[in-house]
């Protein structure tokens, strides 16, 4: 971990499920930092914000929610992360042609939600997000609650409860 909030510690971009406010402590959604999100167009809306802003070193875009029950893939508003829709996987694909992520100098995606890397559904779309974003995805091997953030985001002490997806080497549509 570097201390110069590097790629090892990017700054996070809080983007919070308005069904999990619960899970993360007061202070942090009281940062100019962090975004309520409703649905997955909040997401693009809080990026355009972010770029709008002096550039950061690095950028971690952390989707906070609550997991489904069954598959363990995170709830973001109304819409699930579930790269197999494809409704969803559009949306990330449209993220990633726009050129913001490399506006904000995005080092990662990590979806924040109790056991989102866990189950085939989850890694499925852990791989397949990677591979739309050209970025690494991270899930949790863990329950999280609100003792896994600081006032500015997921807390660092907690990487080892990330997984990374195995990204692709080709795109997956090529694969097709």
């Amino acid at each position: 971990m570097t201390g110069s909030r590097g790629t090892l510690d990017p700054t996070p971009l809080n983007i919070v499920s308005a069904q999990a406010l619960e899970t993360v402590p007061e202070a942090m959604l009281r940062a100019a930092s962090t975004f309520v999100a409703t649905s997955l167009q909040d997401v693009a809306r809080a990026l355009e914000i972010q770029a709008s802003r002096p550039r950061v070193a690095s950028l971690a875009i952390d989707l906070v929610g609550h997991s489904t029950r069954d598959h363990q893939l995170l709830r973001l508003g109304a819409s699930t992360i579930d790269a197999l829709d494809g409704t969803v996987l559009r949306f990330f694909e449209r993220i990633a042609g726009s050129g913001i992520l490399s506006d904000v100098n995005a080092v990662c995606l990590r979806l924040l939600g109790c056991e989102t890397a866990m189950s085939p559904s989850g890694q499925r779309t852990m791989r397949l997000l990677a591979s739309a974003l050209r970025l690494p995805v991270y899930g949790t091997r863990k329950r999280l609650s609100r003792m896994h953030h600081t006032e500015i985001g997921f807390d660092p002490r907690f990487q080892h409860v990330l997984v990374e997806a195995v990204q692709r080497r080709t795109p997956w549509r090529s694969l097709m």
